[in-house]
């Protein structure tokens, strides 16, 4: 689904000025999901590059860590869906640890990468029972970008000041030591059926 349109969506992030020129998916139900991450992406990337273009990845974490979850508790209620990003090693153990049925996806996801399949095509939807009843969820992977080494990647290779910053923000980050093209984590998004019909489904743009 979209695999050219998650493709030029991450390879843009934080190396083209945002993804502000791309045009939106036509939104259907099978297309709803892929556009709330562009949204998602859109806005958290051009604050990334802006705070980059600033004062460098060290003034890039405040947005990681402030903006992003409060852009997906935005789109949350904008949308039904709860909208997450998980990691398969996570920075926060607040935010972005997968439950059971996405660790068992993002084991998946890896597994593919592994035998060859892009990173920009893995996505996965489903109808699953949990704890909450009935419920739609969707995943799309996150690739490691060579714009993520700054902060995810070896930390021998970071500035002082930046693993200073992290250790700060973070004091048991897990996320780092990546890989460029390693499967870094996924967009996870889930919302509620009741009787067959969605819980708390609206129209949404791809645009914020």
């Amino acid at each position: 689904m979209l695999d050219g349109f998650l493709k030029n969506l991450f390879e843009g992030l934080l190396l083209s000025g945002g993804m502000t020129a791309m045009s939106p998916p036509p939104l259907t139900p099978e297309t709803e999901p892929d556009a709330i991450i562009l949204r998602y992406q859109q806005e958290l990337s051009g604050q990334l590059k802006a705070a980059m273009q600033a004062g460098g990845p060290v003034a890039a974490i405040g947005i990681c860590k402030e903006l992003a979850p409060a852009i997906a508790t935005r789109l949350s209620q904008e949308t039904g869906w709860q909208v997450r990003r998980i990691g398969t090693r996570v920075r926060n153990p607040e935010l972005g640890l997968p439950d059971a049925w996405e660790q068992e996806r993002l084991a998946e996801f890896a597994s593919r990468m592994a035998a060859g399949e892009r990173p920009e095509a893995l996505g996965l939807r489903a109808t699953v029972e949990d704890a909450q009843g009935r419920v739609e969820r969707y995943l799309r992977a996150i690739p490691t970008q060579a714009a993520c080494l700054a902060c995810h990647g070896d930390p021998a290779a970071q500035p002082e000041a930046l693993r200073a910053a992290l250790a700060h923000h973070y004091p048991h980050d897990g996320a780092i030591g990546y890989q460029l093209g390693e499967l870094r984590g996924a967009f996870s998004l889930k919302r509620g059926i009741r009787n067959g019909v969605a819980e708390s489904s609206q129209p949404t743009s791809p645009h914020p």
